[in-house]
């Protein structure tokens, strides 16, 4: 019990320190001016997360802010007339929650059983944020997240959207002292819906809950994920803040489970089944036998049906799929003898059989409000598996094209994901590309990914020029970033050397980038010796870039020299500050030139501008190259001003070294 409390006092005190630390000044030296640090600082929007926490820090002290009732209606469920509702007034059937076997109506579920991470989940919750738990399906997420924010949120408000535009409108207008219910997080991770930028713009007050299967998480993990904003997004979770469910109880959790089970059989019962106790209990394998195992008529075509909702969520579509869809669709997965058949039962009755809970538990269709139905989430997993009646079989090409014709056009983005991840990387492309022609200016993104699987690289480049031209970096990051995935780096340097041509820093940048976090020195080099030679206002940055790929001591030597024979002091002192980053043993012999020929520029001012950096930031390796030249030079003068920055700065060594220097030495 002591060690949560100090959890707690410690998710309050970390957000104020940090705040107390930015006031003072403490942590300046992350917001250096004129570095290429700096600009892929912002780049990466670092600096906008802590920022963040400070204005937070503030509002938090504000009046609740008034949420226009009006923009509930529709975009929410469960709602108190047009109000949100309190957490403590939604059931766990609302939260998804499945229904336990052996249920009867108007019977409570089994008590909860304590979770070894219960804990680390109160934590992580009073920490703020999002948090997220993963695992298979039916492994006990929800009902485990359900269970903490009624413990510990009762009277907040609880917002469940109904997709992912949905949030984001709710959030907009105005959000505080409530927890966000996100069951299936992958459905809300969609253009327009959840992203780190609408994360960081919540009050501290609320709190995002969230489940997702581990198959999903794993996809969103991928290197070459289409889905670059769901990617950054699950990136930036805390490990702290990933909260992993297992399949089976530990020997713990099944210690508390004994001491329940005398006043429900069902907790007994789920203890000594093989499948896992939330498993069982979700009546996971029945529900599998009901979709898989028959022979009836009305079996095969209510198995049918299951199989091409099942499909569509397997395809990227995350709403509920109409009736009517379901019906066109069924006919594709019947048995081929059992298609022209006059003695099948009318589609309603098979989707009744479907939608019937399977032993008072869960059920294979589950119906929503305007004539839908969703596919478990249980089958989903298992499908994605291999198992089922659909077992490894792909996406057949007419569902692909009822989906395209179904979807709205913010809608068909999802679906060209799904087609992506499927490798269907030509409907991918017709997806992006109708989102594209309905204004989506990051679509085009997308398709240069899509078409980057397709060998089509000149395209790739010509969207990423297009894009560099109007200042895009929605479409410049994915359309580098598909070069890169398929190993073009040569076509990554032709678009670096064409935006240094045309002086657009901001495409030299994010592509350097993507080389750099490649490794790829060889390019970086001669990307470098290209800006130097050009005279570039890039030159620091690629040299930096450079520089944090392990040149060797021949290449750095290369670099200076090269800035030296440009006859341009700010050309050698930009080279010469990018490559701070090369080893010391590497600088000390490969840069010795540069620093001498700087030093008898007359007057060396950009000498002296590298040794104040120098002490700026405290780089005493740094400043024992250049201050023996200052020196050598005569330039005392220089050498007492720097000593009296570090001696401000506080920087004793830097102070002890610039001592050592005088006329009387």
């Amino acid at each position: 019990m002591n060690s949560r409390w100090v959890r707690l006092a410690s998710a309050v005190l970390v957000p104020v320190l940090l705040l107390v630390a930015l006031w003072f000044g403490w942590l300046s030296w992350l917001v250096a001016d004129g570095g290429p640090v700096r600009k892929t600082l912002e780049a990466l929007s670092w600096l906008a997360a802590i920022a963040a926490v400070g204005f937070s820090l503030v509002e938090l002290r504000r009046r609740k802010p008034e949420v226009p009732q009006s923009v509930h209606v529709g975009r929410a469920l469960h709602l108190d007339g047009d109000k949100l509702p309190r957490v403590a007034d939604v059931s766990l059937l609302a939260l998804r929650v499945k229904r336990a076997v052996g249920t009867s109506d108007g019977q409570a579920p089994p008590q909860y059983v304590p979770r070894d991470r219960d804990e680390d989940l109160e934590w992580a919750m009073a920490s703020g944020g999002l948090v997220v738990l993963h695992g298979r399906a039916a492994a006990g997420k929800s009902r485990m997240a359900a269970e903490a924010v009624r413990r510990l949120r009762p009277g907040h408000d609880l917002l469940v959207p109904i997709d992912g535009r949905a949030l984001r409108q709710v959030v907009e207008a105005g959000l505080k002292d409530t927890v966000i219910w996100l069951d299936d997080l992958e459905r809300f991770l969609v253009p327009g819906g959840l992203d780190v930028g609408l994360l960081q713009r919540l009050d501290l007050s609320v709190c995002v809950v969230a489940t997702i299967r581990d198959h999903e998480l794993a996809t969103l993990r991928t290197e070459g994920a289409i889905n670059k904003a769901a990617a950054e997004l699950i990136a930036s979770i805390p490990p702290s803040h990933l909260i992993a469910i297992k399949q089976h109880l530990t020997e713990a959790e099944q210690e508390q489970a004994r001491l329940l089970q005398a006043g429900d059989p069902r907790i007994g019962r789920a203890l000594e089944a093989a499948e896992g106790f939330a498993e069982y209990l979700a009546a996971g394998p029945p529900m599998l036998e009901r979709w898989s195992v028959g022979d009836s008529p009305l079996f095969h075509v209510g198995q049918a049906l299951i199989s091409a909702a099942v499909d569509c969520r397997r395809a990227g579509y995350a709403r509920p799929v109409p009736s009517a869809t379901l019906a066109a669709l069924h006919r594709h997965y019947l048995p081929t003898p059992w298609r022209d058949r006059s003695d099948l039962p009318p589609v309603a009755e098979g989707l009744e059989w479907a939608a019937r809970p399977v032993l008072g538990a869960s059920s294979c269709l589950q119906p929503r409000v305007g004539d839908g139905y969703l596919a478990s989430d249980y089958l989903i997993d298992r499908a994605q598996e291999g198992a089922g009646p659909l077992g490894a079989s792909p996406i057949p090409d007419h569902l692909w094209d009822t989906l395209f014709s179904l979807s709205s056009d913010q809608d068909v983005v999802s679906i060209g994901i799904g087609a992506y991840e499927a490798s269907r990387f030509e409907f991918a492309e017709r997806c992006f590309r109708r989102a594209d022609a309905a204004g989506d200016e990051r679509a085009i993104g997308w398709v240069a990914v899509a078409i980057g699987r397709m060998g089509r690289f000149s395209e790739v480049k010509d969207i990423f020029r297009n894009a560099a031209g109007s200042g895009n970096r929605d479409v410049m990051i994915p359309a580098v970033a598909a070069l890169a995935f398929e190993g073009r780096f040569d076509d990554i340097s032709d678009l670096v050397r064409h935006a240094i041509t045309t002086g657009n820093q901001d495409a030299v940048l994010l592509a350097t980038i993507m080389l750099s976090s490649n490794g790829r020195s060889a390019e970086l080099h001669d990307l470098a010796a290209f800006a130097i030679r050009s005279g570039a206002p890039d030159v620091r940055t690629i040299t930096e870039m450079a520089a944090g790929t392990n040149l060797t001591s021949v290449q750095v030597a290369d670099l200076a020299r090269l800035s030296v024979e440009s006859g341009s002091p700010e050309v050698v002192g930009e080279t010469l500050t990018g490559l701070k980053r090369i080893a010391q043993s590497v600088k000390e012999q490969s840069l010795a030139v540069a620093f001498a020929w700087l030093a008898d520029q007359e007057p060396p001012l950009t000498l002296f501008r590298l040794a104040q950096h120098a002490v700026v930031f405290d780089d005493l390796a740094y400043l024992r190259m250049i201050v023996p030249h200052l020196a050598r030079r005569n330039r005392w003068a220089d050498i007492e001003m720097l000593r009296q920055i570090a001696a401000v700065s506080r920087h004793t060594e830097s102070v002890e070294l610039l001592r050592t220097f005088g006329p009387d030495r």
